[in-house]
């Protein structure tokens, strides 16, 4: 129990570090800019786009099945998409799949709970890379115009969407 107490804790403080020796200006998809397009394959083998949410705000989040904040968050998440469902708001979650045990258990962990947005698999890292995630979950909210409107490093919560989006 204490093992798992303090993996958590030095999971946490890498993040933390991370996120203050990184510097938001670096990243190819900084706060304003234009979001990086990308093509991800969904769980169901379906081809997906940013462009092909033009026009929509885009919830993007970054995931793994192992990530126990990840886990707590896909709730949350959930949560968002089933009360701004008239909205023309959309969430795609991108799970960074290279970093999995298996794609077989992103397929289980999809399959025992019920998803209503899209989840893609980022197989080779590349989108991740692309997007500069440097810790999970990240999730980048994307305005109507395809521009970056926010950065959020960490878990996210229904009501920090909602007051973002408003």
């Amino acid at each position: 129990m204490k093992k798992e107490l303090y993996i958590k804790l030095l999971i946490v403080c890498l993040f933390i570090i991370t996120c203050f020796l990184t510097n938001e200006a670096y990243a190819s998809n900084s706060i304003g800019e234009k979001a990086s397009e990308f093509t991800v394959k969904t769980v169901e083998g379906k081809q997906i786009r940013l462009s092909d949410y033009k026009g929509k705000v885009m919830v993007l989040n970054f995931w793994t099945t192992w990530c126990t904040y990840c886990q707590e968050e896909m709730q949350e998440l959930i949560d968002f998409t089933n009360e701004v469902k008239s909205l023309d708001i959309n969430v795609v979650a991108i799970n960074v799949t290279n970093t999995e045990r298996s794609k077989k258990a992103v397929e289980q962990f999809i399959n025992s709970t019920e998803i209503p947005f899209v989840i893609g698999l980022d197989e080779d890292g590349e989108i991740t890379k692309d997007y500069r995630v440097i810790g999970i979950p990240t999730t980048f909210i994307i305005d109507k115009g395809g521009r970056m409107k926010r950065i959020f490093y960490g878990p996210i919560t229904k009501e920090i969407l909602m007051k973002e989006i408003k």
